[in-house]
């Protein structure tokens, strides 16, 4: 009786070994899987389906555990399984009572066949009525084991879809396992399921090499439940297993990081569904939202931090004769992105914390952590050498160019010796567009040490070309030659042009500052060979072009220049034509230097007119003004709400070199303006030169005024009496000229039609204003009265109309009209818009006042309030939703996508005050010629607070002389140089006030901080040779504070009076013989007065010699007619009759403002 109750069924403990044998499956316990059967079999004998199917997947696994070598395909394992197949057959027709316990052995039935290569019979047994009886089955509870069972028959049914081709029943599986994911509760479910989506996402991911929205949102879901499923479980859980047969989670973070990248390529942005579910593709559209830039960068940064960890985790440091390819290819993938995140098409606003800098930064890491996975990595160094420069971080960026040239000048010496290409090092075209990069940085952002240094790096390319010459010859034994060439066919037309390009601009920059003049000649003519060799491999390359047309010209060779740029502008516009609007903007916005440059050749050939007309289509080429400076629609607050994201131009995008060619044109306009109505009728124009300056750079921000200290060689400036701010110079200054009113509008009228502007700009923002503020001036006599009689509107470059059809309607383009905007075009009390720009396009230090004022401007229409009319629709409203079907447009070009270089702040700074600096010396002079002294003094003392307040700034960093001295990176002057141009500026105006005492001690100034300043040297050598011949004494006479002459006239002996002397150059050279007779023949020594003579005449040309011969001198007029006169002075008349020769062709092609500043950045765009 004890043994016949002893072996009977216990439905309790057949419950518990039930569960045990569950739980064993889910964890791939497959060890106690048999005992565990055993143990179900006896207590539960019902469950034979079950314990079947157990002992079954514990044969598969083991199957599938065992290394391929191991077993053949006839050992007991195989058989095994083979006979299991049968067996289970024939239990899933017998089982009626327990169908979940059918299911699992379908499923597992399914799975013998699908690793048998039988995809048609695994898809049979699967597509049985019975799909899943989860929760159907009510007399028995759900087992872990059949979740488990479901996400393997989905995948099984995946697996047997792909490879019979049924593409439609595979892809709405994959729309199902993407929305409804199985979950991560156990290690064999966790298994399944990520098998499940891995394979999902690569599937997808595949179909977008011919992508559509629709397979763009599917694979989209898929990726995006995959991660998903990612966060939800730890990687702990995933079970152990052959390599062979788990899915490779790197393999699908990599796909996953490249779908996304191809989705940022393309321009597409995420909208969330209208129900709720996941993010959909759009197209971009212009109503780009910040928070969906925001997901999109979060996503991309969260996907690249984990496949970068589990990409560096898994790979090893190299061999000697090793690469990590995958790791070089995630950085140029990487570097990618930043290209599109640091483009214009992106916003610091859309990237969130750092902004462009930001991910800059974290790029960098990324590339700093590759390098410690690669060895002697030339393409890490190469990334590193382009994020550091972009960032303004010049000497990091220098210092990995470097190691990259002498990693790739070691590896092209040992491919030279073994014939063949080494691993891992950059392709010749690679490394020399790299070279010419280095070139282009050095000569645009340099000072005189980067150019010696890009010099140096041009040689480099020089001997690579050489040797890629070389290395092609020796591949092609029917190497051709051609007028004594070799032709290099094995670099591409690309890279020659670049390569050629960096040459010729790296001997044009340095030939300006050699210090050997006889090289110079030698320098240029090489020069306009290698940028003319540059054209022929690449004839439409706009910085080629303008390379080769600014040395052109430099070399007075004005009408070839010309011809140059005639071409390459109607090459470009009708390559603009053909290309879409975004290229077209690209194409026009690189040609603004272009035709900047072309209106200076033909200024320098006397046609006023055509060169006006140049400048004036840089700016028409756009067609519209919202193009370039932004929605203007922000000028009539009571008409147009403030929308920030509209308020945003073409010259918000561009570095501030190109800002600056902006405003040299600006400049220009306003040359033009005083040599063809006068410099009193330019003059009145100058408010709209600053306006321009805030509208494009911003506001300075002055250093502390108690912080300030006047350089050790200042003289003592008189207080400024233009007081905290501009109000003075932007009111009072034409009040005090005197002119009539008939003058004033005949002024207006020549800006109207001459001169193009644009909307000065907002407080605190530098691009657009509020409402502007009224300022009250006070005039000569004392009386406060308003600006009406002087209205100046802020003329655009462009000529437009209104809709009268149309109350609110938007500026449209007069084809070939030639007035200027007209007072129905502007809101009300936009007289007052230009001084109110004034008042921030330099420093401010009464912010309480600013504050003050602020308060009083009338509040903008809140947005919130307005009409939903008035909105624009939602990208995902039904009107505008696109086609799923419609096919994606192509990645963008790297050019429309390509990062600006960003300055440091103090280099920023540099730049942003060197600007402003000149400016207000450009508007001193013209109140200077204008007979405005007092305006002119007001203008200098500005322009001396933004150099005393920079001092302090380089102060902070270093306080060196050195530093003082140096120019530096970013294009900038120094301080010294700054001080120079100050006190130079000063000395013209004492000339002006015939004071020529006083602008001999600020030319001499000027001297001290900069020794070669070519207008001081000018001005002083002209005053020492006056002190020479005696047309000014060379001592300043002292004058005594009260008259003693009636007192002491008997004591002092009768004096005589000077005798005058014509001032001739005849006179002067008798005087001279006279002097040099009397010292040859021995008669006298000459006076202590007449040695000051003959040493100021000796020093004025030391200083001219010495000019003739720099860079900043060898063309200048002025310079060479006063070493002519020197010349003359000494008697040396036939040197001074080839200096006035050299004068005179000097002459011939000088242009109206010096050819360096056709835009910064020297030859380099």
């Amino acid at each position: 009786m004890s043994v016949a109750s002893k072996s009977s069924p216990n439905p309790e403990k057949g419950k518990r070994y039930i569960a045990l044998l569950d739980q064993a499956l889910c964890n791939a316990s497959w060890a106690e899987v048999p005992e565990l059967a055993r143990k179900v079999d006896k207590h539960a004998p019902e469950r034979k389906c079950l314990t079947l199917t157990a002992r079954s997947e514990a044969q598969i696994a083991l199957a599938s555990q065992r290394p391929s070598s191991a077993s053949a395909p006839g050992t007991s394992t195989t058989v095994a399984l083979a006979e299991a197949t049968p067996k289970l057959e024939l239990s899933i027709e017998r089982e009626t009572q327990h169908l979940a316990d059918a299911y699992c052995a379908r499923t597992c039935l399914a799975e013998i066949y699908w690793r048998r290569e039988s995809p048609s019979e695994a898809l049979a047994i699967l597509k049985h009525p019975i799909d899943s009886p989860i929760g159907n089955d009510e007399s028995t509870p759900a087992l872990g084991w059949q979740e488990v069972c479901a996400a393997k028959s989905a995948f099984i049914k995946a697996a047997a879809y792909e490879a019979l081709g049924q593409k439609e029943d595979l892809n709405n599986l994959y729309r199902r396992a993407s929305t409804q994911t199985p979950g991560s509760r156990t290690p064999e479910l966790r298994r399944w399921t990520q098998k499940l989506l891995g394979r999902a996402c690569v599937y997808n991911a595949g179909r977008t090499q011919e992508p559509t929205l629709e397979i763009m949102n599917d694979a989209l879901r898929s990726f995006r439940s995959w991660d998903s499923f990612c966060q939800r479980g730890p990687a702990s859980l995933l079970a152990s297993e052959n390599k062979g047969d788990q899915v490779d989670q790197r393999q699908v973070w990599k796909t996953y990081y490249s779908f996304l990248s191809a989705i940022l390529q393309r321009g597409l942005v995420y909208i969330p569904s209208p129900d709720g579910g996941s993010d959909h593709l759009v197209l971009p559209s212009r109503e780009r939202h910040s928070d969906a830039s925001l997901r999109q960068r979060a996503e991309i940064k969260r996907v690249e931090a984990t496949y970068e960890s589990l990409l560096l985790s898994e790979s090893k440091f190299p061999t000697a004769h090793e690469t990590n390819t995958e790791v070089e290819q995630f950085v140029e993938q990487v570097i990618s992105n930043w290209r599109i995140f640091c483009s214009s098409n992106w916003t610091d606003s859309d990237l969130g914390d750092g902004g462009r800098e930001g991910v800059s930064r974290g790029v960098l890491d990324i590339l700093y952590r590759a390098a410690t996975r690669t060895f002697h990595s030339t393409a890490i160094l190469r990334q590193l050498f382009t994020v550091h420069a972009s960032i303004g971080e010049f000497d990091l960026a220098m210092h990995a160019f470097n190691s990259y040239e002498d990693i790739m000048d070691k590896g092209k010496a040992r491919a030279e010796k073994t014939g063949k290409h080494e691993l891992g090092l950059d392709s010749d075209d690679t490394a020399i567009v790299t070279a010419a990069e280095a070139v282009r940085i050095l000569c645009r952002y340099g000072d005189r040490l980067q150019a010696q240094k890009a010099l140096e790096i041009s040689k480099v390319i020089q001997q690579w070309l050489k040797s890629s010459q070389t290395s092609s010859n020796s591949e092609a034994a029917d190497a051709e030659e051609s007028n004594g060439v070799m032709k290099e066919c094995h670099l591409q037309g690309a890279s020659l042009a670049a390569a050629y390009r960096a040459i010729g601009i790296s001997q044009a920059h340095w030939a300006l500052l050699t210090f050997e003049p006889e090289v110079r000649s030698g320098l240029q003519a090489n020069a306009v060979e290698n940028l003319r060799l540059a054209q022929t491999h690449d004839a439409n390359s706009i910085q080629t072009a303008y390379a080769l047309a600014k040395v052109l010209a430099e070399r007075r060779e004005v009408p070839a220049a010309i011809q140059v740029l005639k071409k390459c502008i109607a090459v470009q516009n009708q390559l603009a034509d053909e290309d879409d609007d975004l290229e077209e903007q690209t194409i026009q916005r690189a040609l603004i230097p272009l035709w900047y440059l072309l209106a200076l050749c033909l200024a320098s050939r006397d046609e006023y007119e055509a060169a006006s007309k140049m400048c004036d289509a840089a700016f028409d080429q756009f067609e519209n003004p919202i193009t370039l400076f932004g929605d203007l629609s922000y000028l009539d607050s009571s008409k147009y709400p403030r929308r920030e994201k509209h308020s945003q131009g073409l010259a918000d995008q561009m570095d501030s070199f190109e800002k600056e060619t902006i405003l040299q044109i600006k400049t220009s306009r306003l040359t033009f303006v005083e040599l063809m109505e006068g410099a009193t009728f330019a003059v009145d124009l100058t408010n709209e030169l600053l306006a321009m300056y805030s509208r494009l750079f911003g506001t300075i921000e002055l250093q502390p005024q108690e912080a300030l200290q006047a350089p050790s060689t200042a003289l003592t400036r008189t207080p400024s009496k233009i007081g905290v701010n501009l109000r003075s110079i932007a009111g009072s200054i034409r009040q005090k000229s005197g002119r009539s009113s008939a003058e004033t509008e005949a002024a207006k009228h020549s800006a109207n039609n001459a001169l193009p502007s644009l909307p000065p700009t907002r407080a605190g923002e530098g691009h657009a204003i509020g409402a502007p503020i009224s300022i009250t001036v006070t005039n000569e006599d004392g009386i406060s009265a308003e600006k009406s009689s002087h209205h100046h509107h802020p003329h655009l470059p462009f000529k437009f109309k209104k809709n009268h059809n149309e109350a609110n309607a938007t500026p449209a383009i007069i084809p070939g009209a030639t007035t200027a905007a007209t007072e129905d075009s502007l809101p009300p009390n936009s007289t007052e818009i230009a001084d109110h720009a004034l008042v921030h396009a330099t420093a401010n230090n009464s912010v309480a006042d600013e504050e003050k004022s602020r308060a009083d401007w009338p509040l903008k229409d809140t947005p919130h309030n307005l009409p939903h009319d008035d909105q624009p629709l939602p990208l995902v409203h039904d009107e505008q939703a696109p086609h799923q079907g419609m096919r994606l447009p192509a990645p963008r070009s790297a050019r429309l996508t390509g990062p600006e270089t960003r300055f440091a702040s103090l280099e920023e700074y540099q730049h942003k005050t060197t600007v402003l600096v000149r400016t207000w010396l450009f508007i001193a002079g013209l109140y200077l010629r204008a007979d405005l002294h007092d305006d002119a003094q007001g203008a200098l003392e500005e322009a001396a607070r933004l150099v005393e307040s920079f001092e302090v700034k380089r102060a902070h960093h270093d306080s060196s002389a050195k530093a003082f001295f140096n120019q530096g990176w970013g294009g900038g002057s120094s301080v010294d140089a700054l001080w120079a141009d100050v006190y130079s500026a000063k000395a013209d105006l004492s000339l002006a006030r015939n004071l020529p005492f006083d602008a001999a001690s600020n030319y001499e100034q000027a001297l001290i901080h900069y020794p070669d300043h070519p207008a001081g040297i000018v001005g002083l050598s002209n005053l020492l040779m006056d002190i020479f011949e005696e047309k000014m004494p060379a001592e300043e006479p002292v004058q005594p504070l009260v008259s003693l002459e009636p007192i002491l006239a008997p004591l002092a002996p009768p004096t005589r009076p000077a005798q005058s002397r014509p001032a001739t150059a005849k006179s002067s050279i008798v005087n001279v013989s006279l002097v040099e007779e009397q010292q040859l023949n021995g008669h006298k020594d000459p006076t202590p007065a007449e040695l000051n003579r003959l040493a100021a005449r000796d020093r004025a040309y030391m200083l001219l010699s010495n000019l003739t011969k720099l860079g900043t001198g060898w063309n200048d007029p002025e310079a060479w007619l006063t070493l002519a006169r020197s010349h003359e002075l000494s008697g040396q008349i036939g040197k001074a009759k080839q200096a006035l020769w050299w004068v005179v062709e000097l002459e011939d092609s000088k242009p109206i403002r010096p050819w360096s500043e056709a835009a910064a950045g020297g030859y380099a765009l």
